[in-house]
């Protein structure tokens, strides 16, 4: 999934906006987005979010999986006392939880979930219809089903 929304935002630069929100749906997950979100503090959200949600399988298996997310930042460059003072305090949890918040008013239920204008995309799409449902969009017309 993380490769075909990088393909998205390289093949529509300039003509969409790219919105990533936070929907943990436990206490893993939550903490999961509060190091992806101090690494963006650093300018480097992005890269740590593919690599969270690329490495979901190993971390989320793992009996703790602090030490793989401090590999992670590490690995990016982050500076590590700024990291672990912010993931130890939990800065962003209220800005997480709003975006829960947001995302079970607008009736999200999974990860992840893609909107498109007005249509909602449940769960992994390819590529192509991802890149179908904007095109159709920025042409004004219904996203195709």
């Amino acid at each position: 999934m993380q490769a075909a929304l990088g393909r998205l935002k390289l093949e529509f630069a300039g003509r969409i906006r790219f919105e990533a929100r936070d929907f943990p749906l436990r206490p893993l997950t939550f903490r999961a987005a509060e190091a992806v979100r101090c690494a963006a503090d650093q300018g480097k959200g992005e890269e740590m979010r593919a690599q969270v949600f690329g490495g979901q399988a190993s971390w989320s298996a793992a009996p703790a999986p602090d030490p793989i997310w401090t590999g992670y930042a590490r690995g990016l460059g982050l500076d590590m006392e700024k990291w672990g003072g912010c993931v130890r305090s939990e800065a962003h949890r209220r800005a997480i939880q709003a975006d829960h918040d947001l995302g079970v008013r607008m009736g999200v239920n999974a990860t992840p979930t893609i909107f498109i204008g007005a249509r909602r995309i449940d769960g992994a799409a390819s590529f192509e219809a991802l890149a179908g449902a904007l095109r159709a969009e920025l042409q004004g017309g219904p996203a195709r089903r």
